[in-house]
């Protein structure tokens, strides 16, 4: 190098340092005359070129720098610096990106996290999100720049791994909700858009297909996987969980909502070992699906009453319990259905409902939940791709047991549902039973025999079939052998109220002593209860018993109000304490019964008949006819309801209403001399006497007819009295008009 190229380089160094960056610039020219691969050289005209807002050559200069043999990191710094006061930020992040990549490649972590930290900063000043992660990613572990965190000798200490993930997730969780909702309200206003369900379902979709959020959150949980980070790991389980649950409700792929399902089902078990999540808790006790066969359900509602006292499903948890060890009390139908209310979506709550519900003998509400619960427990197995085959068997049986209950209308749909039952778990003794038993009251003994019959050449101790058969034989009239039946069902499962009411009602059917004699009705009655105090059937033949042998109406009344409070749809033993208030005058008592019996269960015929003849004697007949009518709605072939009707409409002056009501008493029982009698005052009432004498006439010539005797001495003078005046009538009304005999 001759002296005066060091002399000018020394200058161009010298106006450098003195900002005077035009004669730095000329000068450096100058020197790459000389020599046209001077390193130095380079760099200064880079700085004058940075300095005179010349760009391009400065960055060609920087560039030509970097390729000498001897370049070190000022070529590299430098062209950062260019792009950074160019304002050039691609480029300037691209410099930075090469800076760091050279640091890397010599080791000099310290200035490789330098360009790193200022290459996130620009990320972060850009606004744009997803370029930030991309480098919040490169910095992740696994991440191919993650050995800079380590970097402790700069400036600026890098953070941690974990902070890195932290933040990524935090970023790429509000980036989806805002670009979700932007685009739902992008869309949801287009022509042909469909619902908002649908929108949205759409779009989530779509955003969770590039979406790495799920990644990232298994990444954090695998970084806080030692046992000194139990809190941050479950922190994240939590997320990871409640995203995965939300996936697998939305997608359609069965594939996907499987995998989705699935890998929810074990991260919730870890949670609830560990006691967090009332989320997890809830799901883990839905997939449990009613059953504790692994004691599973039974750990799980323990854990989440003591974490989650206050739980959406803590009241069902908490009756569920008490079912289980046999403490529930009066208040569990109550609390049941409490427990459906607060967790309206759960199948587990309808479960729990419609089991409560036939225990207590409730069949209505039963078949109510049993039939709301289907579409509970279908979308949620179809939102996570599971199936709960014992809560769907629970649910059927629940309510063909509660159709059976109801009575002969709903019976064959209860047929439907044992056989359904029986084809989803082949053998069940409970759906095998039902089904038998649905058999014998649709008339099909032999096939509810040989049902039954099978299913005790499979298991003799069967005392459920060996109970079924009892009740067909019961059915078909061959009470003695039922009996039988019943004995020997005993001697295997003494403790099955049911066997012992079934078989005091055959001995109630036998008659004779075996109604009359303690140690048959009665005594098997009285077993009944011992084990069951809470069945209906039970007080009611109790009460029977009192009332017609034990001669104390004091007790038969308390039989027939323990059996109807047990079950208010209990028509026999309703019908039997009505007819104890109104003997006993008690007319308050026998209407508030009345009134709660049709509160409880519409369709009681019984209850809105004997109200209705309870409202005539109260001269209430507007409300007498709204009741006959309820009565008439479950039944229209019943006459004395039509009587009782005609009757209140006779009360209220709408005569011509009730002369077609009593031709409706007519068109039921035509040898019935009750209906003409009706039919002929009201038509008197309303001025028609020619019908009323028409009606008159028919039913005298009923009261005439040999078999009729014991009616003529009631009938025959009253129906001619009332002709008489009929034709009186009729005369004066011919007389007002003008006739006089023509």
């Amino acid at each position: 190098m001759s002296v005066i190229f060091k002399a000018k380089l020394k200058n161009a160094k010298s106006a450098i340092a003195d900002k005077n960056y035009d004669y730095a610039y000329d000068l450096c020219h100058d020197l790459l005359e000389l020599d046209d691969k001077n390193y130095n050289v380079h760099i200064l005209l880079g700085v004058s070129c940075q300095h005179m807002e010349k760009w391009d050559e400065g960055e060609k200069v920087y560039r030509a720098a970097m390729s000498m043999p001897k370049a070190n990191l000022l070529a590299w710094q430098g062209l950062c610096a260019l792009f950074e006061n160019a304002n050039m930020a691609d480029k300037y992040r691209g410099a930075l990106a090469e800076m760091r990549d050279k640091c890397m490649g010599e080791g000099n972590t310290a200035k490789a996290w330098e360009a790193m930290s200022k290459i996130l900063k620009l990320s972060e000043d850009s606004g744009d999100q997803r370029s930030l992660i991309g480098v919040l990613r490169e910095l992740a572990p696994a991440g191919k720049f993650n050995t800079l965190l380590e970097e402790t000798g700069g400036e600026q200490t890098p953070p941690s791994a974990g902070e890195v993930l932290q933040r990524v997730f935090t970023i790429e969780r509000d980036l989806e909700q805002k670009t979700i909702e932007r685009e739902v309200n992008k869309r949801k206003t287009r022509l042909g858009a469909g619902p908002i369900t649908k929108v949205r379902k759409d779009v989530r979709m779509e955003i969770w297909a590039d979406s790495s959020m799920l990644d990232t959150l298994s990444q954090l949980i695998s970084f806080y996987s030692d046992e000194s980070s139990l809190e941050k790991r479950l922190e994240y389980e939590e997320c990871y969980f409640e995203a995965l649950l939300e996936r697998a409700a939305t997608y359609d792929n069965a594939q996907q909502k499987s995998s989705m399902g699935e890998e929810a089902q074990r991260v919730a078990w870890d949670l609830a070992s560990n006691g967090r999540s009332q989320a997890a808790f809830e799901h883990l006790i839905e997939l449990a699906d009613s059953s504790n066969d692994d004691d599973n359900l039974r750990g799980l509602a323990d854990g989440y009453l003591q974490m989650f006292p206050s739980g959406r499903l803590a009241k069902s948890a908490q009756l569920w319990v008490q079912l289980e060890d046999g403490e529930t009390n009066d208040d569990a139908i109550e609390a049941a259905q409490q427990g459906r209310d607060a967790a309206s979506d759960s199948p587990f709550a309808y479960v729990l409902l419609v089991r409560l519900a036939i225990r207590s003998k409730m069949f209505r509400l039963a078949a109510d939940s049993g039939v709301a619960s289907r579409s509970v427990l279908g979308g949620f197995c179809a939102r996570y791709g599971v199936a709960l085959p014992h809560s769907q068997l629970t649910i059927d049986l629940g309510v063909a047991d509660a159709y059976m209950g109801l009575g002969l209308e709903d019976v064959s749909e209860a047929e439907k549902l044992y056989r359904r039952c029986l084809e989803a778990d082949p053998g069940n003794a409970r759906a095998v039973l039902g089904l038998g038993l649905s058999l014998c009251s649709l008339g099909n003994f032999e096939e509810s025999k040989q049902l039954l019959e099978t299913a005790l050449e499979t298991d003799p101790s069967n005392h459920l079939a060996l109970g079924g058969l009892g009740r067909v034989l019961m059915a078909e009239g061959n009470v003695a052998v039922a009996v039988d039946y019943f004995i020997k069902a005993i001697a295997v499962s003494s403790n099955y109220a049911d066997h012992h009411i079934y078989l005091g009602n055959a001995y109630w059917e036998m008659g004779g002593q075996h109604q009359e004699d303690k140690q048959y009705a009665y005594s098997s009655w009285i077993s009944a209860a011992k084990i069951d105090p809470d069945t209906s059937q039970t007080f009611c033949g109790l009460g029977q018993w009192y009332q017609q042998f034990g001669h104390d109406e004091s007790r038969a009344k308390k039989c027939f109000a323990k059996a109807f409070q047990l079950n208010n749809a209990d028509s026999q033993a309703g019908q039997a304490l009505a007819q104890i208030y109104l003997s006993e005058g008690s007319d308050d008592l026998c209407e508030a019964m009345l009134v709660k019996a049709t509160d409880s269960q519409y369709n009681q015929k019984w209850a809105w008949k004997l109200l209705g003849f309870l409202r005539l004697r109260q001269d209430q007949s507007e409300q007498a006819i709204v009741a006959f009518r309820n009565a008439l709605t479950v039944d229209r072939t019943d006459r004395l309801c039509w009587e009782g009707l005609c009757e209140a409409y006779m009360a209220i002056g709408r005569l011509d209403t009730c002369v077609k009501v009593a031709r409706k008493v007519i068109e039921l029982d035509p040898e019935r001399l009750s209906g003409y009698w009706l039919g002929a005052k009201a038509a008197m009432a309303a001025n028609e006497y020619r019908e009323a004498l028409g009606m008159f006439d028919r039913a005298i010539g009923r009261a005439d007819q040999p078999d009729n005797e014991a009616a003529v001495a009631v009938w025959r003078r009253t129906l001619l009295i009332s002709k008489a005046e009929c034709l009186v009538m009729l005369a004066a009304q011919w007389h007002e008009e003008g006739f006089f005999g023509r």
